[in-house]
Order: C-alpha cells, then structure tokens, then sequence
C-alpha cells in the first residue's frame, strides 16, 4: 500500500465531488516532499483549494537526521543517543526546570538536541529513543532538533536500532570533530579535543531529586582555553593531557563550555605545552571572538575608542552591590552607598570593537591615583563627573593589551578585565606598517 494512499482516499471524501485521484495524490506529494508541509497541512490546503474542509491529524512525518530541515515542525525519528546531559534552567517568569540536551545519532548522521519537558524521563549513551512531534531550528548553520511541550520523546528497547560502525551504512555519519580550543566556537555537533587540564573541581548535583558526581574547570591547548563540564567521576587529575572522544558545545554564562561524559574521556601522550604556559592569556582578534561566541582568559591588543557614561566614581548597594542610582537601590530601596571606582570603555582592534569593563584596580592604575583620592578630588570640586572627564582623557585614543574573560549575547561582546597594559608603539614601526600596506 502507497504510503500516501490513506490520506487521498481522505481527501476525495472530503471533497466529495468527482476529481482526478492522481491530480490529489501528485499535490499531496508535491507540498510533503517539495515544500516540507506536515502529511495533515497539506491534507487540509488540498481540501480548501477544492472547497472542502478537512479534519486534520496530528502525523508528524518520519524522517532521518540527513533529511531534517527548518521547514520541519512536526517530525518523527528513531535515534540513538550518542552524547546527554541535563541541565537546570530559569524561563523568564517561570520557575526553574530540567532540560535535557546532547547529540543523536542514526544511519545518517548526528545531530544536537533539547527535551525542553522531560518530565521523569532519564537517558544514556547508548539509549534508543522514539521521538514524536519534533520541530527543528538552526544555530550556527546547523539543524537542531526540539522537544517541546506537544512533541514526546520515550525510551525504546535497544535492538531497535543496531550499533553504529565506522561511517554508517549511508557513509554519512559523522564521527567527532578533532579541532583546536579556538576553533570550538566554529565546531558544531560532535566534538573531539586534546587538552590538559588546568584546574577541576569535583562536586556533587541534585538532579531531578538524584544525586551526580560532576567534575568541572578549564582546559587549554595552545590555542586557548575552555571551561568543562564532565558528567561522573573520571580518573584524571589536573595537569594530565587528556583526549575528549566525544563532546558536545553549549553556552554557559556567555561563553562556550564544552560538555561529556566520563566515559568519553582518556590520558593522551600528545605533546602540549606546561601549565605554566597554557595559563597565559591568548591574544585573539575581536572578529575571532564574535565568531566563536566569548572565550576563556582572551588578550586583545586595540585602541580604546570611548569610556562611557557610568564610568569613574560610583557607589555600591552595601547588600548586593548593584550601582546605586541617586542613593537608590532597586532591590533594597535608599541605603547608603559604598564608593567604587570603575571603567565602561569601547575597544576597537580593526576587526570589531567590544566593551570592556576595568574594575577598581586597572581603573586605579591606569588614572595613577587611589579611589580615595578621587574622593578627594570629586569632593573639592563638588561633581563627581570629574574622574569620568579624567578617565576619558586619560585612555580614549590609548593603544592596549586588554586580557580578561569575554561573554557574548543579543547585547555584543564585553569583556571583564583581568589586566591591562599600555602599548608601547614604535612610530617609525608604524609608518613602515602602513606604507607596506599602501603599497
């Protein structure tokens, strides 16, 4: 039986008036199979453009992950879980829950996901799923797959689906991505890294009422570093090179964080430089960490193009150390404030510009004065606006080197300083550069 002979029998009832039956079974394929409508949409446009209405169900359509596209709303596969971890998240306005999220696999390929209601349902490497009513988006040009509210996603047995060998029966199943840390922002899917560990905590997580052994730090290559989430106990200790087999990007905190499971990782003889080096600073373009989406203890060499209002002297909630507004706190109404000195500064490397927050410290050394005589300073001439014009004057046209972390959102980047250095250019240097380059 056609797999599509069901429907148009369905539809001719519905229209209830003599029309060609192969006419409605090459629309009905047309708008599945050209233009990616659900079995039940276009059962109902055929219907409309007769006169007629149609009850329509809810079929999502089966397909394989190298078929998938955004046009997809309602899809059913038959996958294998190749990499899960859950997660707790806060939707805005709403209370806090799990999500589970990881790669899937079939014959064709591999895929992210997200279970945005997983209810009471745990998974593993190596499970089988059956997933119903699943829509798909993009991010960073590749497809991923969504369980929501209506879509349903259960456990099957696992001789459902053979273990995959090699590439797969279609050859298209991708096997981890080997990359460097600076080109995991780039990297989708799939993920293979060596690395060695700078620092690791071990902890344990409540999640969904059990308790998980998580180990979490950073790891880096010469390349750069990232921060890691691997879930259960591992035997490998800080300093150690290791070889991530398969690993799955997310963002956390506004930068990239790779995350695996205990069993995907081992010790590798790779040569890779000491701690002692790998803890330095990388010195990355601005362009490079817009493409990637933040990173790790970043250096960036630019000319510091503005230092924003909100700069100089502030004062602080003595509670939560928000910046205080006319004495006012938002959370804990009028207090009296803590004072502060900080810097809200545009960066700008040639590829891009990001801002830059200095705190007390940098601010301090940069202005070459204490808070305290800021103070001072603000005090005597009764406006605290002066530190500001002095930061201004003092930074704005000033090549640096600005290292610290870099987060990225809907809002740019920003990076939180950690230090900074005053570029030393040499004039005749310069000309040269810039004559090179005109000619």
């Amino acid at each position: 039986m056609d797999k599509y002979e069901k429907h148009v029998n369905e539809i001719l009832e519905a229209v209830d008036k003599d029309v060609d039956r192969s006419e409605i079974e090459k629309e009905l394929k047309n708008y599945v199979e050209e233009f990616r409508l659900t079995v039940g949409e276009a059962k109902k446009l055929i219907a409309r453009t007769h006169g007629a209405n149609i009850a329509i169900t809810s079929e999502g359509i089966q397909k394989l992950i190298k078929e998938l596209n955004t046009l997809d709303n309602n899809v059913n596969m038959l996958c294998r879980v190749i990499f899960v971890a859950e997660k707790e998240i806060t939707p805005k306005g709403e209370e806090p829950k799990i999500i589970l999220s990881g790669i899937l696999g079939d014959e064709s390929g591999t895929v992210p996901f997200t279970h945005w209601e997983k209810g009471d349902l745990k998974l593993a490497k190596g499970d089988v799923v059956k997933i119903e009513h699943a829509y798909i988006t993009e991010w960073r040009e590749q497809n991923q797959i969504n369980i929501g509210s209506r879509g349903k996603m259960a456990k099957m047995d696992k001789s459902a689906m053979p273990e995959f060998k090699g590439t797969g029966s279609g050859g298209s199943f991708k096997p981890a991505q080997l990359c460097k840390i600076s080109e995991i922002g780039d990297a989708t899917g799939n993920i293979s890294v060596v690395a060695r560990i700078l620092t690791m905590e071990i902890r344990e997580v409540n999640v969904s009422g059990e308790m998980k052994d998580v180990m979490s730090g950073t790891m880096a290559d010469e390349t750069g570093k990232v921060s890691f989430t691997c879930w259960g106990k591992a035997k490998v200790k800080e300093g150690q090179a290791i070889k991530v087999n398969s690993g799955y990007l997310r963002k956390w905190r506004g930068m990239p964080q790779l995350n695996f499971d205990a069993s995907n990782i081992e010790k590798s003889d790779e040569k890779l430089p000491e701690e002692t080096e790998l803890a330095k600073p990388v010195t990355v373009t601005i362009n490079h960490l817009a493409r990637v989406g933040g990173m790790i203890d970043a250096a960036v060499d630019g000319v510091i193009l503005d230092v924003r209002q909100g700069s100089g002297l502030v004062f602080r909630c003595p509670e939560c150390n928000r910046v205080l507004q006319k004495n006012i706190c938002r959370v804990h109404d009028e207090v009296e404030g803590t004072p502060d000195l900080r810097t809200k500064a545009v960066l700008d490397d040639g590829t891009g510009a990001m801002t830059v927050i200095l705190n007390r410290v940098i601010s301090e050394r940069l202005l070459g004065k204490s808070l305290d005589k800021c103070m001072k300073e603000a005090k005597k001439a009764m406006d605290h606006s002066i530190i500001h014009d002095q930061l201004f004057d003092k930074l704005v046209a000033q090549p640096v080197t600005i290292m610290g972390n870099v987060t990225s959102d809907e809002f740019g980047l920003m990076m939180i300083a950690s230090g900074t250095d005053i570029l030393k250019l040499d004039p005749l240097e310069g000309a040269r550069e810039l004559l090179e380059e005109l000619q």
